[in-house]
């Protein structure tokens, strides 16, 4: 049986870890994200890197220099009348994490560093501003899109 003294010291290790547990871990995971489905972002480029690991699929791309809106958007027409490229992007490497579900897990070898990848994303409204992917274009051609809402999800940021 656990001392009282023993339970103290657990409740307090717990508080601590809540209170001090780095603010870049608690800002995306779970629930806490906000991510803005009213302006969906292109970007395509080259994979630098594709992580299939718990808890977000990963992928590191440089994104084209000469970025444009695609002039169709196979199995993403939801997306194709406001679809934006932000001029911020262009030439950047990024980061895009795409829901931990087994839709995007499923495409573990399939995409590779040297690759030529799209993808559309919502950004997270809160920072650090993340990329979540919705939709992808695979180096063979095929679409892959998560459809319907999530609760992380809302039209336009507020601030």
């Amino acid at each position: 049986m656990q001392s009282r003294r023993q339970t103290l010291a657990l409740l307090t290790g717990c508080a601590a870890f809540t209170l001090f547990a780095p603010r870049s871990a608690l800002a995306h995971h779970g629930f806490t994200g906000r991510y803005d489905d009213a302006r969906p972002i292109y970007v395509e480029g080259i994979v630098r890197s594709a992580s299939f690991r718990r808890p977000h699929p990963l992928i590191e791309m440089q994104v084209d220099y000469d970025l444009s809106t695609p002039a169709g958007l196979r199995q993403g027409q939801e997306f194709a009348d406001v679809v934006e490229v932000r001029e911020e992007d262009r030439g950047r490497i990024i980061d895009v994490e795409f829901p931990p579900v087994g839709l995007f897990f499923g495409l573990e070898g399939r995409i590779a560093a040297g690759d030529r990848i799209a993808t559309i994303v919502f950004r997270n409204c809160r920072p650090p501003h993340q990329l979540r992917g919705q939709w992808i274009r695979l180096p063979d051609g095929e679409a892959v899109v998560r459809r319907g809402r999530m609760q992380t999800e809302e039209a336009g940021c507020s601030s």
